[in-house]
């Protein structure tokens, strides 16, 4: 403020009492007006007259103006004198430089004889030999410092100094304390802002002195628990530097890739390293990668008891198998080192979807272990309670089989649709409800609770599909996959449901419910059905007139030749290779083969055509 008194903490500075002695007086006086000659009482009043009226006074002029005479010859003088003493001393200098020259002339003569001969005088080398002078170098002694005059004048410089020093050290401490309460001010303001963010905020449990953040998760593992604490620490700019510990290896992301003959096909893209500007930003960024190092960490656990499942931990890697014989590579890799991916046809849906499906697992255990805390404690016992392990590889299992089982069925069923509809033959397939189906708006969707739980309960539970198939003789499937990990199933089984509205068909003597644990089962089964239907078809729609059914349970026809007094035979055979039609007829034998390539050929004959055109 303007009024404030402004109190100068230095020393008052002294009076130079040299400027007062006579000397310097003089030496002023002479150096202003020149010398004392023209200085009178007169000329000193007419000054100070001028100056109190404000004219320039010029001191370099004479007070008359009028040259004298008799300086003029006193000046001659003076110079003709001063000729002579500057003659002299030009003498006196080139005798001395001569004497200074031959002194260092027989110093070199020691060393170097014959450059030193030609600087030195005559006089010289006829008296003194060449090489009697040497020269070494001693310590120069050091003058007497005059000592002090008085003894009040060193206290006072004492005094002057060391109140110097107290000024200097008290505006140095001012500046340092202002500085301190910026830094101060700086760090209180971020803590506050990770405050109002949500952050929780209190002491360290080992130091009490210093104020920490948990970042990390309450219902994790306890040596992921307490690795979500860092301390928040000022730097020298007053910053807030968070402190994660001796147990901190950088920051680090779940890496998830899709490899086939050790090449990798497609990788879920990791984050590049972020120059994060405020603090809540870096927290939220260490929060990942803590979760990220527990969900690898229990990745591990759950993979050591999942050998049956061709899942197996090595050189830091889970591998997962998948799809065509592709497996699903997971690890733990540093944000920013990241290797880039060997294909070019690279697609990240799929490694993308595995990695955040892993992530909803484990928050969705976290949440378990929250519910669990809120149940009574079980009973005290002396067998320690084993840590249980979390299910987050055997729901991705689960989907990954049940959809290659699916995949399969109806590659399958597909197949023999086409080639039952080149020969003229009903089969209808069709999917009637999965449990891989999950949108928004569809009756399995759930609407009391978030997507995200929803999501996570149709994961853990198993997986069920179902697969209608209809046969021409009023026969039906119902195909029921279900997959499962765990105990009994461990893996996929089918469940084929059989419906007949013929009662004297060899598929109404069948058990209505059939299991099968593999495909191949499954198939042949569904091939020599499909074959016995066929059969009965035939026979009923009177397509063969003549022709009996020796067996209910063999897709064969017989008839007799009286020409030849034999037996025609007429089989039918659904197999891998297609519908296969072989006949034997008046010693003549003959096949024809259906495939799903058939629809595409030309004039190709039927079932039915083809027996009336070649049996008769």
């Amino acid at each position: 403020m303007a009024d404030q008194l402004a109190i100068s903490l230095r020393a008052w500075p002294s009076d130079d009492k040299t400027t007062e002695s006579l000397p310097y007086l003089i030496a002023r006086i002479n150096d202003q007006r020149g010398s004392f000659r023209n200085i009178t009482e007169a000329s000193l009043e007419e000054e100070i007259r001028r100056a109190e009226r404000g004219e320039q006074i010029d001191l370099s002029a004479d007070e008359d103006g009028v040259p004298d005479s008799q300086d003029n010859e006193a000046k001659g003088e003076e110079l003709a004198v001063a000729r002579e003493d500057m003659i002299k001393r030009i003498g006196e200098a080139y005798n001395t430089s001569s004497q200074a020259l031959d002194l260092v002339s027989l110093l070199l003569t020691s060393h170097t004889p014959k450059v030193a001969e030609t600087t030195v005088s005559p006089y010289v080398k006829q008296t003194i030999p060449f090489g009697s002078l040497g020269a070494e170098i001693m310590q120069a002694t050091k003058e007497a410092e005059p000592e002090e005059t008085s003894h009040d004048l060193v206290g006072l410089g004492w005094r002057l100094r060391c109140l110097t020093r107290s000024a200097d050290s008290l505006l140095n401490s001012a500046t340092r304390l202002e500085k301190e309460m910026e830094r101060e001010s700086t760090y209180w303001q971020q803590v506050l802002q990770v405050k109002e963010a949500g952050w929780p905020v209190s002491r360290l449990p080992g130091d009490r002195q210093t104020l920490g953040v948990r970042f990390g998760f309450a219902e994790a593992h306890a040596d992921f628990r307490d690795r979500g604490l860092a301390a928040l620490r000022r730097d020298a700019d007053g910053n807030v530097d968070l402190d994660h510990g001796r147990r901190w290896q950088g920051e680090k992301r779940l890496g998830v890739r899709l490899v086939k003959d050790k090449r990798v096909l497609a990788k879920q893209p990791v984050e590049p390293p972020g120059d994060d500007k405020t603090l809540s930003e870096r927290l939220l960024r260490a929060r990942n990668s803590l979760f990220d190092e527990e969900l690898f960490h229990e990745l591990n656990r759950e993979a050591r008891n999942l050998v049956s499942q061709e899942v197996y931990c090595m050189g830091g890697h889970v591998n997962v198998p998948y799809h065509d014989d592709c497996q699903l590579e997971i690890s733990l890799v540093d944000v920013g080192m990241e290797e880039p991916t060997i294909s070019s046809n690279d697609d990240s849906t799929i490694p993308a979807a595995i990695a955040t499906t892993l992530r909803l697992l484990l928050a969705h255990a976290h949440r378990q272990n929250l519910q669990r805390r809120y149940q009574p404690p079980a009973p005290i016992t002396d067998t320690p309670t084993a840590r249980p392990l979390y299910s987050l590889l055997r729901p991705i299992l689960e989907i990954i089989q049940h959809q290659s089982a699916r995949n399969k069925v109806q590659s399958e069923f597909e197949s023999l649709h086409i080639t039952l509809l080149s020969a003229d033959q009903a089969f209808a397939v069709a999917e009637t409800s999965s449990s891989l189906g999950f949108h928004r708006g569809s009756d399995n969707f759930p609407t009391a609770t978030s997507t995200a739980e929803a999501l996570v309960k149709r994961l853990i539970r198993p997986h069920h599909s179902q697969i209608a198939l209809t046969l021409s003789n009023k026969t039906a499937f119902l195909l029921d996959i279900h997959t499962s990990v765990f105990p009994p199933t461990y893996g996929t089984s089918f469940q084929l449901t059989t419906t007949s509205l013929t009662p004297e068909s060899a598929v109404a003597d069948m058990p209505q419910i059939m299991h099968f644990r593999t495909m191949e089962k499954l198939r042949k089964h569904v091939w020599n059905v499909t074959s016995l239907d066929i059969v009965a078809a035939l026979l009923q729609s009177g397509s063969v007139p003549g022709w009996t059914q020796p067996s209910r349970y063999q897709a064969e026809l017989q008839r007799k030749n009286v020409a030849s007094r034999t037996k025609d035979r007429l089989s039918i055979i659904v197999d891998s290779e297609g519908l296969k039609l072989t006949w034997a007829c008046n010693d003549e034998t003959g096949s024809r083969v259906w495939t799903s390539a058939s629809m595409t050929e030309d004039g190709a004959l039927s079932l039915t055509d083809l027996i009336k055109e070649q049996l008769g």
